[in-house]
């Protein structure tokens, strides 16, 4: 009986450690592409690192796409190794794809139909996106614009062009403000009003690390070069 229970104890300890080496590798934190008017496809990978084959969930966790999107949201398609999801995944529903062999990859991308054609924002759009393995997680962020296709619709400014994803954050907030070419600087305030944070920026986004920043809600400004508030957004920090 001892020899039984000492056997059982190995097994389970070896299928614990496999386990416990169950690994893969996402190949971008964030992937970034443009949709036209006849579709298109942003592409990422998963590698699977671990010593066995293995399934993958996933599922969004943050997006700003909603049905008052209209095209944006009726074409949406993230795709793995089984099928092309569509719009539904959007509300966070898990989904699993087949198995991925030890040391191969997996194809990940978000598509879109010639249907977008009847968008009329040209975006930011964003999806952040979890994967997990047992106990292992990692997140990956789509980002995509429609191809401007006039005049006018690139020289529209709007402060509905500012996404901030992760949100809730953990590390590092990316902020994205396509567009609006005046803002100079960042500046992160805790909900008293005190400045945590100041941050200078060149182009139209940015990543700041929050390490250390103590967990809770944040505002954050965008502001031009005389330091006038050109946007204000919340976020929360895990």
């Amino acid at each position: 009986m001892k020899k039984f229970i000492l056997c059982l104890s190995i097994i389970l300890g070896l299928a614990a450690t496999n386990e416990a080496k169950a690994q893969f590798t996402i190949a971008k934190d964030t992937a970034k592409g443009v949709i036209s008017d006849a579709g298109g496809k942003i592409t990422n990978s998963l590698t699977n690192t671990s010593p066995g084959a293995n399934k993958y969930d996933w599922k969004i966790i943050s997006t700003n796409i909603t049905s008052a999107n209209g095209a944006w949201y009726n074409g949406f398609g993230l795709c793995d190794n089984q099928y092309c999801y569509d719009k539904g995944v959007l509300s966070g529903s898990t989904q699993t794809s087949l198995d991925v062999a030890s040391g191969t990859t997996m194809t990940m991308y978000v598509s879109y139909g010639s249907d977008i054609s009847a968008a009329t924002s040209t975006g930011p759009y964003y999806a952040v996106v979890e994967v997990a393995q047992g106990t292992n997680k990692d997140t990956t962020t789509f980002v995509f614009n429609k191809w401007a296709t006039g005049v006018n619709a690139v020289a529209t400014k709007s402060t509905d062009n500012v996404i901030l994803y992760p949100n809730p954050v953990r590390d590092d907030l990316n902020i994205v403000f396509a567009g609006m070419t005046e803002v100079k600087s960042l500046g992160i305030y805790n909900l008293i009003g005190k400045q945590v944070g100041s941050y200078k920026v060149n182009n139209t986004s940015a990543s700041v690390s929050l390490e250390g920043m103590p967990a809770g809600i944040y505002m954050l400004r965008l502001m031009d070069g005389q330091g006038h508030i050109v946007a204000v957004r919340k976020f929360n920090k895990q």
